[in-house]
């Protein structure tokens, strides 16, 4: 059992955060609207009945359904989450299962909104100090003027650099003590350094935010002509008109290469994972196999083809380059795997994370079900990456500044490789990555599933 100070931190944990890892788990999942399993009152006033179901389910969907152990008395569970989680601890290969409440899912992946202060961070050990990833539009965190690269040096005025020094310092009782008080209504100071070195402090509190998907589309002018840059977050279906005007833009500056930014993209629905394979490669793979899942013998999913998901702007790129890290999972891997039998496709970064399963969502009273029902293939029928995709050329992620700007190491890298056709000699791959900022969370399934071991996390 959880000690009671880790009870009530998760309980601030809760309240506080949103992790991203929530896009990860829910990587090519089906588009159509969610099955139902049961919704029935009497099923949803008892946990036995409510575990029968979930049970009969996975018996029925569940990819590796022969894993199941048929003796399991599902009187002993007391939630849905306990029974998934057992289902799981039999089947080692099963990192992705969970389930989350249909308000949290709703909001996420059919809103795209979520209270929160609207900012992604990571842990830099050595300097004591939080680095932001990323900003979402419009967010609290944005208006008070924080931006990706800056550095969280202090919040509420207890400096990190002195707790974080302390040998017994853990960051679930840092937050716990910090917010154990503290709800979504009240302001709290933050004190960080900006890129060019200012020391800034301002107060914010957490609010609705909607969350962008598409952080930058951008031209960069190289001895190779014109190349666009797509830093693309999360495959959910609101971001399909965003997509079809990033790729209007690419078209109408009439760009040579393209660099699709992956390096925090956890996935999402498979619609949309297809639409950017189909934006990217327009006439080259459009009605050809996107992918060929594979179910248990239950079951038979269809072939999918290339489709634009109704969008009408696209390119007909020969050759792409992804940015990738370990926090690059499911529907990016999909995405990736699936073109690489029609154009030259190469990765810049870290291998990715290693999903090459999918979900089907199911509705099982007030929770949504997200457990495996199927494993992913390209046309050439490989789907073999539950160890990751490999990189051709390995760079870091320093969080070095906003996006497109070339002092980061991995789009640097991304330039040098289409520029050259090699990878450089000057990149440092030795060095300690930031790490993320629950590491002894990511480990366990918890309320919203499982983290990659280099997730960032939302404020």
């Amino acid at each position: 059992m959880l000690s009671e100070w880790l009870v009530v931190f998760m309980k601030s944990l809760l309240l506080m955060f949103t992790f991203i890892f929530l896009l990860q788990g829910c990587g090519d999942s089906e588009s159509q609207e969610s099955p139902i399993i049961s919704v029935d009152s009497e099923v949803c006033l008892s946990q036995t009945l409510m575990n029968t179901a979930l049970w009969n389910y996975m018996d029925d969907w569940y990819l590796w359904n022969e894993s199941l152990d048929h003796n399991t008395a599902l009187d002993d569970f007391l939630s849905i989450e306990d029974l998934i989680n057992n289902i799981k601890a039999s089947n080692p290969i099963d990192r992705f299962s969970f389930t989350i409440p249909k308000t949290k899912y709703d909001d996420i992946f059919v809103n795209a909104k979520d209270i929160s202060y609207g900012m992604a961070v990571k842990v830099d050990d050595i300097n004591n100090e939080l680095v932001v990833s990323f900003v979402f539009d419009n967010s609290n965190a944005q208006k008070i003027g924080l931006s990706r690269g800056d550095r969280i040096i202090a919040i509420n005025d207890i400096d990190l650099h002195s707790v974080m020094a302390d040998e017994l310092f853990v960051w679930s009782k840092f937050w716990s003590n910090l917010w154990s008080n503290t709800d979504v209504t009240q302001d709290v100071n933050f004190t960080w350094r900006t890129l060019e070195g200012a020391i800034i402090t301002k107060a914010m509190k957490q609010s609705q935010v909607t969350t962008n998907t598409i952080f930058a589309t951008t031209i960069i002018e190289s001895a190779v002509g014109r190349i666009g840059y797509l830093v693309y977050n999360s495959f959910i279906n609101p971001s399909s008109d965003d997509l079809n005007q990033a790729f209007s833009y690419f078209s109408e500056n009439n760009i040579d290469e393209l660099i699709v930014d992956l390096r925090y993209n956890h996935g999402g629905t498979s619609i949309m994972s297809n639409q950017l394979g189909s934006q990217i490669g327009g006439d080259i793979v459009l009605g050809n196999i996107y992918n060929k899942p594979t179910n248990n013998a239950n079951h038979q999913s269809d072939i999918e083809l290339f489709n634009l998901n109704g969008v009408d702007h696209y390119l007909n790129m020969s050759r792409v380059v992804f940015v990738t890290t370990q926090e690059s999972s499911s529907g990016s891997e999909v995405l990736i795997n699936s073109l690489k039998p029609y154009i030259d496709v190469k990765l810049v970064g870290q291998k990715t994370y290693g999903k090459p399963v999918g979900m089907r969502v199911s509705q099982l009273c007030d929770q949504m079900v997200l457990a495996i029902t199927h494993h992913n293939h390209n046309a050439d029928g490989f789907g073999d990456f539950f160890e990751g995709i490999p990189v051709d050329c390995p760079a870091v992620d320093s969080v070095a500044g906003e996006w497109g700007d070339l002092s980061d190491p991995m789009l640097y890298e991304a330039v040098y490789l289409l520029e050259n056709n090699q990878c450089s000699n000057n990149q440092i791959t030795d060095s300690q990555p930031l790490k993320p900022l629950y590491p002894h969370l990511l480990k366990r399934q918890n309320f919203l599933g499982e983290l990659p071991l280099t997730d960032s996390n939302i404020f």
